[in-house]
């Protein structure tokens, strides 16, 4: 049998090699397989304000607020505190009212409320919480289609909503429930927008939650499941 003889051009071998010198092997390696065009999130630094135009200039520089309701600086800056803070958790996805209240009013029956374009908090002890809470259901009738129709039974009545599908299949899914008031809190029960609200201040302070809390996270349409999940691994 006629063995075949192959004649390796070594001088085309050599020019190849010779296109990235030895001296050079690091700038080779280093960041090549990182798409240049993908920009890397980076932390928003809050900076506390000496006084309330200077906090009034931070919430609307970063967050877009226009009106900053805030007579008191301890309260303006725990405010863009937790702004900065969701913004953060959020990589920078979570949207901001143009409106904020902070007001003092001990006779409120409830310590925040949220509309298409405004939260409004009433300054107590737990206003860090309720912060959270407020911009959780400005994010979620934001992002969800549904989010009318998943309040609680008398808001429900209020707004003459006649469709009652989701608040019974949350309300009826009792295993569900049972998890939501040990991983979450007992408030979180009384309907499916509570619960997201409920669930986006728990997941923003960094508490441990079960798989299950996130797949009802995603089933009721929850702002940013796709970051937080992220986040987990």
């Amino acid at each position: 049998m006629k063995i075949l003889s192959f004649v390796i051009p070594k001088i085309h071998i050599i020019k190849r090699t010779n296109i990235f010198p030895i001296s050079h092997k690091n700038i080779i390696t280093k960041d090549m397989f990182i798409p240049q065009n993908i920009s890397v999130f980076k932390d928003l630094k809050y900076e506390k304000s000496k006084n309330l135009n200077e906090a009034a200039m931070f919430a609307k520089k970063f967050f877009g607020v226009e009106n900053f309701n805030i007579c008191d600086l301890s309260s303006a800056n725990l405010l863009n505190r937790v702004f900065t803070k969701i913004y953060n958790t959020t990589k920078g996805k979570a949207v901001f009212p143009p409106n904020v209240s902070v007001i003092k009013n001990k006779n409120a029956r409830f310590t925040g409320a949220c509309s298409d374009t405004h939260i409004e908090v009433i300054k107590n002890p737990c206003m860090s919480d309720d912060i959270v809470h407020e911009i959780g259901h400005y994010n979620h009738q934001k992002s969800s289609s549904n989010y009318d129709n998943m309040g609680k039974l008398q808001e429900l009545n209020l707004s003459s909503i006649k469709d009652f599908t989701i608040y019974e299949q949350f309300k009826n899914d009792k295993k569900s429930l049972m998890l939501i008031k040990k991983y979450v809190c007992p408030y979180a029960t009384s309907s499916a927008a509570e619960f997201v609200a409920c669930a986006f201040n728990s997941i923003i302070n960094g508490k441990k939650l079960p798989n299950e809390i996130y797949e009802l996270y995603k089933k009721y349409e929850g702002p940013f499941v796709d970051v937080f999940l992220m986040d987990r691994f």
